[in-house]
């Protein structure tokens, strides 16, 4: 009697433990997109310019070409869980197959790998609102658009609207301090499992 007793217990506070767990890890799951753009740009305002040394070693801003993700999204949790989100927070894509296939043939290579060297990347975030609103926005440079020696020109706008047409074919990750805590699907804005 004294075993079986024992073992209910223990079954008992194994099943709270993992009741607890799951809720807590649902409340600080994080957020849904409510909407995304894409786009190609060379806004300096949405994404900055490059510092590049001329031919006489001087410094001068060029502006590049980039494909530019906008995405609106809303905390789901409490407050608590996203008060230093701001500067923890961390996005990036993931391209499927056929996004990575149509940046390696528009500009060289897949701009979305971290390894690479040639472009660069960016990202922000606006603060979330009292509604729990608020804007994530990620950038992949894809070359100048005047002519230097430090950055590849950006390739024509067709060739770059082939990039836009499979832009949505990945995976958003956000992370918050170094931890993945969401992943949606570029299509759907879906959340979705590794």
């Amino acid at each position: 009697m004294k075993k079986f007793m024992v073992g209910t217990l223990s079954a008992f506070l194994a099943m709270s433990l993992v009741a607890c767990s799951n809720s807590a890890s649902k409340e600080e799951s994080g957020y849904s997109i409510q909407k995304v753009k894409v786009k190609i740009t060379d806004d300096a305002d949405l994404i900055g310019k490059v510092g590049i040394q001329d031919s006489k070693g001087k410094m001068v801003d060029v502006k590049p070409k980039a494909l530019y993700y906008e995405f609106k999204m809303k905390q789901q949790g409490k407050r608590k869980f996203y008060q230093n989100d701001k500067d923890e927070i961390e996005a990036k894509i993931i391209p499927n197959e056929d996004l990575k296939k149509a940046s390696i043939n528009t500009v060289g290579v897949n701009v979305f790998d971290e390894g690479h060297e040639q472009f660069g990347t960016g990202m922000g975030i606006e603060e979330f609102d009292y509604m729990k609103k608020g804007k994530v926005d990620v950038h992949y440079d894809l070359g100048a658009t005047v002519k230097n020696k430090d950055m590849p020109m950006a390739p024509s706008d067709q060739e770059l609207k082939k990039l836009q047409k499979a832009a949505r074919h990945g995976k958003l990750v956000i992370t918050r301090n170094n931890k993945e805590i969401g992943r949606y699907d570029l299509e759907t804005l879906e959340s979705v499992k590794n």
